[in-house]
């Protein structure tokens, strides 16, 4: 799971939303204490912000930070609160206890936890002051300690040079990243790593000079192992893989931070580590248990040394070997996998049978803590959640779709997460059912129909994963009804596409919240990053799906749309920034308003500190491509030469530097896609022999695997996808040669459209899913069989003989019903989504070229017009 959601997940039980929205239920007093005459107060999203009116402090330099317990924060709030409006001190402070809880959490950012006032001092003057007389006040107080800063003596207090306003540039990957003005003034990263570190062009003030030079020197990390390796890292601290002396053993060393990594109830990391030890201690000897060494202390930290276990893990397992992401699948593989993966099952059910006869329950069964050996035999890792029967105490953290409800209790705990394990292994779905109980049954449905599984296999998973009376589970009444509607609309022989059109238009509309500032519709957690305006995640990305697929567009939408992207400052960019945003809204009808909104972010770019990304997604090309839109809207020869500018600039970085990620909005592909778009405008066949350079940059970065297909290798990982993967690629590929039909890249282009042709996708989503590849599919030369179905298909669902039936059937799978319209869950599959990039509306997209052959994304499709002739 990427872990930035987790955070995301609280506030609404249906919808990604705001910590803040959470957090608002138990905020400290001091945020609304109204405060004394001259001074001011302000909100950064989590924080709270106090300064005084009429100081202006500096863009950049030393900040103070404090750090906090949870049963201490509002005594050090109130010091630090104080001591501010005393000394006339700008500072924010984490807005309650449930952010900061958040923010001090397992799985929250290492570089930024324990954060909880910042003070931004003025100048060097000031800075001391607040260090001299802070620190006694907070002496004897403790909290996480913030790793990417240098700690002041033995208290609270950190520091860290770092900006204290809000700029920004563009990283080494073009994404755009907080930023600092080097010695000549350009901006540069804001580096917020998990280390403290020093600009080396930064002033260094003479009243911390001393404890900068020492922390700069060697350190003795005091451990009696040779660390060799990181093999995870978490807010709680390393895993590191390391050796006793130079011959010896190899063993794990687990480590905790004191006050930090803490659980839903406030436990911090050291308390599991000595829990775990003290559990692996109790199971001495059980097979499949590793074998515990002993607690030793270096610096302030903890760890666990155990026994290393060799092999990997099951989420790896399952990805070497499981079937059905691959096209075609053949049926003698899904047999032989259904064999292993039952005598998977049968290992995990036989060791948490051992760990329950010694009276402990595991707590945390999940695939990345189950083990497969060289030898093939298994192992369990990670106890910090496990406690006695006896003494039993519920894990506050947890996988989601593996943690059982409140219902469950003691062993139960395990069985529960041992009924998911038997779902995840056949369909890797299961935290779907953590959202929505009923899909139990489907996906169980799914398995017996896909895989030879013995008779009463899916039983468990049928009884505790879906809903029963006195689990402890709620229904919720948005889920409740049209679930046999919604799934026949996707599984029928033949796609009723208006029908599909109002189904996924009314879901999307229910969700509308136009009495919020922030965001017209919920979407991923990325529209809190990006704003709730643009294309990939804001309001704008839905209007334009339901505008291009003739759905109906609500006028006080567009209204909204309209005002929010004109009262606020809006970024560069086609589907991160106001340049979609006014795209969409030209689209329309209020060209007016979009061009003002053009004139607006022609005028940031004048005012910008950096060149834009080369991405389509926030940088050049989707500059370029929305400046060619309205050159050619408006007749207007300025815009097209800023068009063909942009665009030239976005390729030049790319010929230049090369590189980065690939994909059509992340790499070279999406500036080829700007080229080809212009080359159809002005017949400048320059354009087309760079955008084929820079394809061939993009395939390069693919790999073809053994089942035939052509993806892009991300890591250990290959990706079939739109964003950073090999259908991306092929959109542009398909734009380019329908121009040079026998173009270099042309060989290849079969090769990506199989990988688009995948039975098994874990995401619905249009950037990084199924919806996806539907739109792929569709809009280079594949439509749906407008016949009945006559079997075939190789799928769990029949007679879906076309690649785009089969994917419109399967995307049943995930579909959960919202108020009895088709809806579908965002990235992560822990909550709903209706934006472009990964909900509902990027399924109504691309189902709609599919079945209808109405637009895809922007600028995607063959061109409107033949280009001049050369010249």
């Amino acid at each position: 799971m990427d872990n930035r959601y987790e955070a995301y997940a609280y506030a609404d039980p249906l919808f990604y939303d705001s910590p803040r929205r959470w957090g608002a239920q138990e905020e400290f007093a001091a945020v609304t204490r109204p405060l004394p005459e001259g001074w001011e107060r302000g909100d950064l999203e989590m924080w709270a912000v106090v300064r005084p009116a009429g100081v202006r402090i500096p863009d950049q330099g030393w900040k103070i930070h404090v750090s906090a317990c949870l049963g201490t924060a509002e005594e050090v709030l109130e010091t630090v609160h104080s001591f501010c409006l005393r000394e006339r001190v700008t500072f924010k402070f984490l807005r309650g206890l449930p952010i900061l809880q958040v923010q001090n959490s397992k799985y929250a950012p290492r570089g930024s936890s324990g954060k909880f006032c910042t003070l931004y001092p003025v100048d060097d003057a000031e800075l001391q002051r607040c260090l001299d007389g802070l620190g006694p006040l907070l002496a004897g107080h403790r909290g996480a300690y913030i790793l990417s800063d240098l700690r002041w003596k033995d208290g609270p207090l950190y520091l860290r040079y770092g900006g204290f306003a809000e700029r920004y540039c563009r990283n080494d990957a073009g994404e755009p990243v907080l930023a600092l003005a080097g010695p000549d003034g350009r901006l540069v990263p804001d580096v917020r790593g998990a280390a403290f570190s020093v600009p080396p062009w930064a002033p260094v003030p003479e009243c911390i000079a001393e404890a900068v030079a020492e922390r700069a020197a060697p350190q003795d990390t005091g451990l009696p192992y040779t660390v060799e390796r990181v093999l995870h890292f978490s807010n709680a601290g390393g895993v590191y893989l390391a050796r006793d002396g130079r011959d010896g053993p190899q063993v794990v060393l687990k480590e905790a931070r004191p006050f930090a990594g803490l659980d839903q109830r406030g436990v911090d990391a050291v308390t599991r580590l000595r829990n775990e030890h003290a559990v692996l201690a109790r199971l001495a000897g059980v097979p499949g248990v590793p074998r515990e060494h002993g607690l030793l202390t270096a610096w302030e930290h903890e760890f666990l040394v155990q026994e290393y276990i060799a092999g990997q893990s099951l989420s790896e397992w399952l990805t070497v070997r499981y079937p059905l992401i691959h096209p075609d699948t053949d049926e003698e593989a899904v047999a032989g996998y259904t064999r292993d993966a039952l005598a998977v099952v049968d290992q995990v059910e036989r060791a948490v049978a051992g760990i329950h006869e010694r009276g402990v329950v595991f707590g945390d069964l999940h695939p990345r803590n189950l083990i497969i050996r060289p030898d093939g035999e298994l192992s369990l890792i990670d106890f910090e959640l496990a406690s006695t029967v006896d003494d039993f105490l519920r894990p506050a953290l947890g996988a989601a779709g593996f943690t059982a409800p409140p219902g469950h209790t003691g062993t139960d705990v395990d069985r529960y997460a041992l009924a998911a394990l038997r779902l995840w292994l056949f369909y890797p779905l299961v935290q779907l059912t953590a959202l929505d109980a009923d899909k139990a049954g489907q996906l169980a449905d799914a398995v017996e129909r896909r895989f030879p599984v013995p008779p009463g296999y899916t039983d468990d998973i049928r009884r505790l994963l879906g809903r029963t009376p006195g689990d402890g589970r709620t229904p919720r009444p948005e889920l409740s009804e049209g679930r046999a509607g919604t799934r026949a609309l996707l599984e029928a022989p033949v796609a009723d596409w208006p029908a599909i059109r109002d189904s996924l238009a009314a879901g999307i509309a229910a969700t509308a919240t136009p009495d919020r500032s922030d965001r017209l519709f919920p979407g991923d957690v990325a529209q809190f990053a990006h704003g709730g305006l643009g294309l990939a995640h804001g309001a704008a990305g839905v209007l334009y799906a339901l505008h291009s697929t003739g759905a109906e567009v609500d006028p006080a939408h567009v209204e909204w749309l309209a005002e929010a992207a004109l009262g606020r400052r809006t970024s560069p960019g086609l589907y991160h920034g106001g340049h979609g945003v006014a795209y969409v809204l030209d689209l329309l009808g209020e060209r007016e308003r979009a061009l003002e909104l053009l004139h607006r972010l022609d005028g940031h770019a004048a005012d910008g500190d950096s060149a834009p990304a080369p991405t389509l997604a926030s940088g050049g090309p989707g500059i370029a491509l929305t400046l060619l839109h309205f050159a050619r809207a408006t007749g207007d020869g300025r815009l097209l030469k800023e068009a063909l500018d942009a665009a030239g600039a976005a390729a030049t970085a790319w010929e230049k530097h090369g590189g980065g990620a690939a994909g059509l909005l992340a790499g070279a592909s999406g500036a080829a896609l700007a080229l080809v778009r212009l080359y159809e405008h002005t017949g400048d066949r320059t354009l087309l022999d760079r955008a084929e350079a820079l394809l061939e940059l993009d395939l390069a970065r693919c790999v073809q695997v053994s089942d035939g297909t052509l993806q892009v290798v991300d890591r250990r990982r290959v990706l079939p996808y739109i964003e950073t993967g090999s259908a991306g690629i092929g959109i542009v590929l398909d734009a380019l040669l329908r121009h040079r039909p026998s173009a270099a890249p042309a060989e290849r282009q079969a090769l990506i459209r199989r990988a688009a042709e995948p039975e098994f996708v874990i995401q619905a989503g249009l950037f990084n899913g199924r919806a996806g590849l539907i739109g792929y599919l569709a809009l280079t030369g594949d439509r749906a069989d407008e016949g009945p179905g006559n079997g075939g298909g190789g799928g769990p669902l029949d007679g879906h003989p076309t690649p785009l039936d089969r994917h419109r059937a399967l995307l049943a799978l995930h579909q959960v019903p919202y108020r009895g319209r088709l809806a579908f869950p965002g990235d992560q599959l822990l909550r709903l989504s209706t934006d472009l990039a990964t909900g509902s509306a990027g399924v109504l997209l691309a189902l709609g070229t599919a079945f209808a052959g109405t637009p895809f994304l922007p600028f995607t499709g063959p061109a409107a017009t033949a280009p001049p002739a050369p010249h």
